[in-house]
């Protein structure tokens, strides 16, 4: 087990931030609306309950009618523009794999229950201590939950990126594939720190929309949303 050395943030970064910029300003867009038609339905509502009361001896101002039936008409093409602007938006980000193929050869790093990919013979992971542990031991599993490996990691308070060279043996590799991962930690004392923020870190090897219509990125065989990523990397190194 080595520590990851970690290069400076790739664009993509950048790119992942825009979008959720984008998002945010779109749902934003949308609460406007909403609130544009309950302004707009309160207009009618005023002007039929107005066309209803009036005096039959004293009916309201035809210049004065006029003018709000202009205004009733502003309001309408208004309304109209913004609909087919948020169409416009909507059909631009429709395709929800377009938007993520920049991640594709980029290394992510995102939340995870416990699971490592092994890459080309070398898995990479990180975890976040609260405080300085005195060990801190990482169990690999296979699928059926056996123990396969037991590494120490690094014990620093905060984020630790590691790798695990995928060896059980000095002469035996892993497959590449997914494994599971339990991190014991421990303070000076024996006590179990408990450590909630794990991740995996993994090259993107595809982008794909399962049956129930959502946007996955594929690292090797793991699925993840792009709303876990929490970095992005133009690539890593072990020390």
């Amino acid at each position: 087990m080595s520590d990851i050395a970690i290069p400076s943030p790739s664009p993509i970064l950048n790119s992942y931030l825009a979008k959720q910029d984008e998002i945010k300003a779109q749902t934003q867009t949308q609460v406007a609306s909403t609130k544009r038609n309950a302004n707009f339905d309160t207009f009618l509502k005023i002007l039929v309950a107005q066309l209803k009361n009036q005096d039959p001896t004293a009916p309201m101002d035809p210049a004065q009618f006029t003018q709000q039936l202009v205004q009733y008409s502003q309001v309408e093409q208004l309304l109209a523009v913004n609909d087919k602007m948020d169409t416009m938006l909507s059909t631009v980000n429709s395709n929800g794999i377009t938007p993520l193929l920049g991640y594709i050869g980029q290394y992510a790093e995102a939340a995870t229950s416990g699971k490592i990919v092994v890459q080309g013979g070398q898995g990479l992971l990180a975890y976040n201590l609260p405080s300085e542990a005195q060990s801190a031991v990482l169990s690999i599993q296979d699928k059926n939950g056996n123990v396969i490996a037991q590494v120490n990691g690094p014990t620093s308070a905060g984020l630790n990126r590691i790798a695990w060279d995928g060896m059980l043996s000095d002469t035996v590799q892993v497959p590449d594939g997914v494994y599971n991962f339990v991190l014991t930690a421990k303070d000076s004392s024996g006590n179990l720190i408990q450590t909630s923020d794990m991740r995996t870190i993994g090259m993107v090897t595809g982008v794909e929309t399962g049956a129930d219509g959502k946007t996955v990125l594929k690292i090797g065989d793991l699925s993840i949303k792009d709303t876990d990523i929490l970095s992005v990397f133009g690539g890593v190194s072990a020390g």
